[in-house]
């Protein structure tokens, strides 16, 4: 099976700019800037972690927060950054992976990582890196928020039908109008729990909220 970064690259690279856009609405994105404005409260320096092609990046860089935004895949980086160009927006955009941040220790106000990003990684060890790296580039009294899908226990009939395979049934295919289908790592409070353990970190909360029209989890970590 190909790592997380190579799989991601491939999958979006297929993708591209149209058909990941397709998969949301400015309506849904104009809610989802709305609450994380609202849980930044005033935090000026914002890291957009897994940013694609800066649905979120670009307004909060509109609203006047300082903004680098990451991702693995050139071309969604490369529609990102040909936007902010266009419309004169200071962001700072950078290709790479979140488990290995190209950043220095307390450097952010706030890391946002939404739209599932995080749910790409499989493996334990990659996802409690990448907590590793979230809580290092954040400044003392910063806060990071991770948005994914939240799921209940798997059923039978998923099981059956190869929906939710590897340990505990998290790993997930989900079918697209488009045809094309996603795979993801399904979090709850147990596994949060654990990566957060393993990471040091005790000062996090996971709740689940409305987000964007939709109901989703949140790991929420305060340094």
């Amino acid at each position: 099976m190909l790592n997380s970064a190579l799989r991601s690259r491939a999958e979006y690279a297929e993708l591209g700019v149209d058909g990941l856009s397709a998969r949301t609405s400015p309506e849904r994105d104009a809610d989802i800037v709305k609450a994380v404005e609202e849980l930044l409260d005033g935090r000026d320096t914002v890291l957009d972690l897994c940013c694609g092609y800066g649905r979120i990046s670009l307004p909060l860089s509109r609203a006047g927060k300082t903004v680098r935004a990451l991702d693995i895949s050139p071309n969604l980086v490369e529609a990102g950054r040909a936007k902010a160009v266009e419309e004169e927006l200071a962001v700072d955009w950078a290709i790479g992976s979140m488990t290995d941040l190209p950043y220095a220790w307390d450097s952010f106000d706030a890391v946002i990582c939404l739209w599932t990003a995080f749910h790409e990684l499989f493996a334990e060890d990659e996802q409690i890196s990448t907590i590793c790296e979230i809580s290092r580039v954040l400044k003392p009294g910063g806060i990071a928020i991770i948005e994914g899908p939240s799921w209940g226990p798997a059923k039978a009939g998923e099981i059956a039908l190869g929906m939710r395979q590897g340990p505990e049934h998290r790993i997930v295919t989900t079918e697209h109008a488009d045809g094309l289908s996603s795979v993801h790592y399904i979090h709850d409070e147990i596994s949060y729990g654990r990566l957060c353990a393993a990471a040091g970190i005790d000062n996090y909360k996971v709740y689940k909220r409305e987000w964007g029209g939709r109901r989703r989890l949140i790991l929420e970590i305060h340094a």
